[in-house]
């Protein structure tokens, strides 16, 4: 009996720890990003620019971002390799050959996808913050 508990309490500990370690590294959901980057509308675009942490939201910052009289915008790039696909096996016939995971240079497409955050400024207090592209 005492063996059974002690497997038992065994197997619940990993199982938490296998829990927590998930709820720490899941992605920032929408509403997340969402409410961080609502919470800079009303701060001056130095602000802005001195306190804002992409990678506090998933993001890296590929460029200095750029001020205008009405916009202070962000561009995050980010690299996405898009494996090429692989004939099929003249020896299974119809059926599909999965996709390597690992390609090389040759096997694979590079794309450059890109996310624009702009907060709109009045008298250099943002007003609003919107972004678009696809890696958002």
């Amino acid at each position: 009996m005492r063996t059974q508990f002690s497997s038992f309490r065994l197997f619940f500990l990993v199982a938490l720890s296998i829990f927590l370690y998930a709820c720490s590294t899941m992605p920032i959901s929408q509403f997340d990003r969402e409410q961080y980057l609502q919470s800079f509308i009303g701060q001056t675009s130095q602000s802005i620019y001195s306190s804002l942490d992409l990678t506090a939201i998933g993001y890296e910052q590929s460029q200095e971002p750029v001020l205008t009289a009405h916009q202070l915008t962000y561009i995050i790039q980010r690299s996405v390799m898009i494996p090429l696909s692989v004939a099929q096996s003249p020896v299974t016939g119809t059926g599909s050959i999965p996709i390597p995971n690992t390609a090389t240079a040759s096997q694979r497409y590079d794309v450059e996808l890109q996310c624009r955050i702009v907060f709109q400024l009045k008298d250099n207090i943002a007003t609003s913050v919107a972004y678009t592209g696809r890696t958002c």
